[in-house]
């Protein structure tokens, strides 16, 4: 652990005293010679003096201050990347690939790298493009966030504008265009080329317009395709389908006997499917009679149907109907995983056993699907095959992984990456130069501190790294800690991933609540990785993400008086008011967890909506893998996994993921 007296014998940095139950830390200066405290004021008086003039354009005065009193002053690197990131532009790339290559500070790199992406990408030089990024960034089949897909789009610009991977750039591009949802502005030049090259064609709109049909909420975009296909060969179906369009169900009034007529009536009939899947089912038999549609469109139909047969409220009748309409060889592998919930949902075991078998290799390999594998082996008597998938799900940390062991009477695999107690502070981190612009910066209250901690995370050793996550931990700063496993991906690092804080507060609610304070850790850490004046979008407030009207509401129901907002921020009142609201959401559903925790994220009104109805007892992970909600699934997963984390490193000891009440609840 820290020695908080070898701090004060830190010569190479000066001491910053911090409030009580905070360590006296290093503030300033790299340099290894002492460095009187003026000369310290006078370089940062003289470093925020250089940037500024840089922002202004006044390179002189900052190069006098760098040649002069700055020499060696160990943030003289942060004005090189002013110099270089401040406006941009193609002049400034060679200076910026020495900055980059250089390896000095690899965040701040990085950061110049994706802002030159589009500076040269915008300017048309490609080799430039692809000196900065050689290699595709990530698979481009995969589920990217806009800021990937923009990357993606450069390079694949870059390589067919240079007559290199055009095919792969052509598929990209396709895929690109046909996706509904919005695209970056960064792949503007890669659908020009797409576009220019003649691939994208009056029938390749007319399959995004169709797309954007049959599903709700894309209204602009079907009629913005419809008047760009308004003088194409499709233009008549595209008319009749747009006289559809807000009352599919009139696909019965046309007259089907061209074949504009009768595509525009069977993407009626799918939007329709889409919408109203029950009086779609019922006309199904009378629309084939009257339309006469083809093998291919009858799958397209029986596709859309299927999406909505499969949803969570649906009945065995429905999937069922699914299995016998649709043929297995037309399951996108969207249906597929649709089909596996269900699956699970009705304990139809042989089902899940096989098809885990004919989806894509990474849903296989995702950790909820390796355990339904080894569930479904054991259902099915295939004893020493389940047990085997269970063991290796066992060695997981997570909520299926910790499951797993349960089930199986073994330890959980806490993986827990623990500083090494006999390092020495502070010289295990006084020579790392990151280390030091981190303390120069940190106590300027410059907010660019934080990308060198990411840069102390993310490429200085394990053992700087873990030392300055526990100096975080310690001083109470829970952004630096946590923020420090996220950008290293040091996920067993537990200690800082799930950091211990107001204590006294916690403990204090968790004993008036009667509610474990490992549960009101593990809501706080989902909800806002405990950060106590943190807002959502929507509204939600501090540790505990409290919304201002169920605040108010507990307050009257407690009779507390309530200061508002504002006063949501303070700890003390946030947790005061969440844990009640816990309590009574644990009231409410028997003291179950899991159906608390679903509560508070989906609301409670959700709980009875989606308990079974069919008389089938179904069990908890049964009921966890059928949360319909995606966020709310992940949730209550994750919060029961914190729980048992929290647990350990509060107490010391393994608790069960799944009490034996929630074991044996009929879900």
């Amino acid at each position: 652990m820290l020695s908080y007296r070898s701090l004060l014998h830190f010569s190479l940095l000066p001491l910053l005293t911090l409030p009580a139950l905070c360590l006296a830390v290093p503030a300033v200066n790299p340099s290894p010679e002492n460095v009187s405290a003026t000369r310290i004021d006078a370089q940062r008086e003289a470093f925020k003096e250089a940037k500024q003039a840089i922002l202004e354009g006044d390179f002189a005065t900052a190069d006098a201050l760098q040649q002069g009193i700055l020499e060696g002053y160990p943030l003289t690197l942060w004005l090189d990347y002013y110099r270089l990131s401040d406006e941009p532009d193609v002049s400034k790339f060679d200076a910026a690939m020495d900055f980059i290559r250089s390896g000095k500070q690899q965040v701040l790199g990085q950061r110049l790298a994706d802002k030159y992406l589009n500076v040269m990408g915008d300017a048309h030089d490609y080799q430039a493009v692809l000196t900065l990024m050689p290699e595709l960034p990530c698979d481009p089949q995969g589920a990217l966030s806009s800021a990937q897909k923009s990357k993606v789009c450069r390079f694949y610009e870059a390589k067919w504008a240079l007559g290199e991977g055009t095919e792969a750039a052509v598929a990209f591009a396709s895929n690109l265009y046909l996706s509904l949802r919005a695209r970056p502005q960064a792949c503007t030049g890669l659908i020009a080329l797409y576009e220019s090259n003649g691939y994208l064609t009056d029938k390749t709109r007319l399959e995004k317009f169709e797309r954007a049909y049959i599903e709700p909420r894309y209204g602009n975009t079907v009629k913005s395709l419809s008047r760009e296909l308004e003088n194409s060969v499709y233009a008549s179906q595209v008319k009749l389908a747009m006289e559809l369009y807000e009352d599919p169900a009139l696909w019965s009034s046309l007259d089907v006997s061209t074949p504009e007529a009768h595509k525009a009536a069977v993407l009626a009939f799918r939007r329709l499917a889409r919408l109203n899947s029950r009086e779609a089912q019922v006309l199904l038999d009378s629309f084939f009679a009257r339309v006469n549609p083809s093998e291919v469109e009858k799958i397209g139909i029986y596709q859309t149907l299927a999406t909505q047969n499969l949803g969570r409220l649906r009945s065995l009748e429905d999937v069922t109907w699914v299995d016998e309409h649709l043929p297995a060889v037309a399951w996108n592998e969207s249906l597929k995983e649709q089909r596996l919930r269900r699956a699970v949902y009705f304990g139809q075991w042989e089902i899940v056993y096989k098809l885990l078998d004919h989806v894509r290799p990474a849903l296989a390999s995702e950790i909820n699907w390796r355990y339904w594998k080894g569930r479904s082996a054991l259902e099915l008597g295939y004893k020493e095959e389940g047990r085997a998938v269970l063991k290796e799900v066992a060695k997981d940390r997570s909520f299926f992984g910790f499951l797993a062991a349960q089930s199986l009477g073994q330890q959980y695999a806490f993986n827990h990456l623990k500083l090494a107690s006999d390092l020495p502070w502070p010289s295990t981190v006084a020579s790392d130069p990151a280390v030091r612009r981190f303390f120069e910066l940190w106590s300027m209250d410059d907010p660019n501190a934080i990308y060198e901690w990411r840069e102390i995370a993310m490429h200085s050793t394990e053992n700087v790294a873990l030392m300055m996550a526990e100096w975080a931990l310690r001083n109470g700063n829970v952004r630096y800690a946590i923020d420090s496993v996220v950008a290293s991906k040091r996920w067993d690092a537990l200690d800082y991933r799930f950091p211990v804080v107001y204590t006294e507060i916690y403990e204090k609610n968790a004993r008036a609540q009667k509610v474990p304070v490992s549960f009101l850790y593990a809501i706080s850490r989902q909800e806002s990785m405990l950060n106590p004046v943190i807002r959502s979008p929507v509204g939600a407030v501090g540790l505990m993400q409290l919304m201002p009207g169920t605040a108010k509401m507990v307050s009257r129901q407690n009779r507390w008086k309530y200061g508002g907002t504002r006063s949501l921020t303070q700890p003390e009142v946030n947790v005061r008011l969440g844990s009640a609201y816990i309590r009574d959401m644990l009231d409410k559903f028997g003291n179950n967890r899991i159906l608390a925790a679903a509560a508070y994220n989906a609301g409670p009104g959700r709980i009875a909506v989606w308990k079974s109805r069919d008389g089938m007892a179904r069990d908890a992970a049964m009921y966890v893998e059928s949360i319909p909600f995606t966020e709310t699934r992940k949730y209550v997963q994750n919060v029961l996994l914190y729980d048992v984390i929290y647990n350990k490193l509060l107490h010391g000891t393994q608790s069960d993921l799944l009490t034996a009440a929630e074991l044996s609840y009929r879900y």
